[in-house]
């Protein structure tokens, strides 16, 4: 029997179907995959409720990566008694995150509170650093820890035996109703052949479900799988057709924005649709973290 998840719309900029979190009941009270941003506890809060739960019935937080809109709240949900877990690589911006908040300031400017709310510490004895194939059981609950890099190095998925997965960003961008899948390719560490490497290694595991914290909980895991890494392969080969001639970011901007609309219109995706993918990956970053990819991994490998 499937277990129960709940899937939390978090309303980011009142927005539905931008930003999930998962609530996960189990014999000792709930657990959660994503806390989503600081800005958005309240929505959280009220979330947790409509099932019956409050925040002090939460054991555990299990975070995909480090980003604002994925691990904002992790600190204050530490400050309420829940155990943070995330990639060894994530956890010192946790216990000291002021390098990520002044690296988000720099992006985000004057919007950084209102996007993002507060980002609070989490304390050493609320986290724990989850290595590769690593099962935590809180009460009847088996999850484990899935490393998957390429959308970021610290990027954990999360299973529950062959039934779901949990793919933060690695499984895309995905909204109800649509067979379009969405890679959000933000910097830094964007790397396309460690996010296929990844994708392969879920497929190879036979999920049932798949749930991308963008956005909710989809019964073909293998066909969006499948979809993903199709569009890891689409996105190599436009870098290929377009990098050659050197655009500047602004130029490239503009075709990234043009190749990703045209795609997704072309998939049947409605206008009004189109704007919760841009909340959910702004197109605008998207040109920066294929540029810095570009030239840190694309050029260096051709050289040697």
């Amino acid at each position: 029997m499937a277990r129960a998840i709940h899937t939390l719309d978090l309303n980011f900029q009142n927005r539905k179907n931008a930003i999930a979190a998962y609530l996960i009941p189990h014999s000792e009270g709930a657990a959660l995959v994503e806390s989503g941003p600081g800005s958005t506890i309240d929505s959280l809060k009220a979330e947790i409720a409509k099932h019956g739960f409050t925040v002090n019935d939460l054991t555990h937080v299990f975070l995909s990566h480090i980003h604002l809109d994925h691990a904002g709240a992790a600190g204050w949900l530490a400050q309420q008694g829940v155990q943070v877990c995330v990639h060894p690589r994530g956890a010192p911006h946790l216990l000291n995150p002021e390098k990520l908040i002044a690296s988000a300031t720099r992006i985000y400017k004057e919007d950084m509170d209102r996007l993002w709310g507060d980002f609070l510490a989490v304390p050493e004895d609320k986290l724990i650093a989850a290595e590769d194939g690593q099962e935590i059981t809180v009460g009847d609950l088996k999850i484990k820890a899935i490393h998957t890099p390429g959308h970021a190095e610290h990027h954990i998925s999360w299973g529950i035996e062959d039934d779901i997965v949990f793919t933060g960003d690695i499984g895309g961008v995905r909204m109800f109703g649509y067979g379009y899948v969405r890679l959000p390719l933000v910097p830094p560490e964007l790397h396309l052949e460690r996010w296929h490497d990844s994708l392969e290694k879920l497929l190879s595991m036979n999920f049932k479900r798949i749930a991308p914290t963008h956005f909710g909980v989809f019964d073909d895991a293998e066909w969006h799988i499948n979809a993903a890494i199709a569009s890891v392969a689409s996105t190599s080969r436009w870098l290929d057709e377009v990098m050659p001639s050197e655009p500047s970011i602004d130029e490239l901007g503009k075709k990234v924005v043009n190749w990703m609309l045209e795609e997704a219109l072309a998939e049947g995706v409605s206008e009004e649709t189109l704007k919760v993918y841009e909340i959910a990956n702004p197109l605008h970053m998207s040109s920066t973290g294929l540029a810095r990819y570009w030239t840190k991994f694309r050029q260096a490998a051709q050289s040697q």
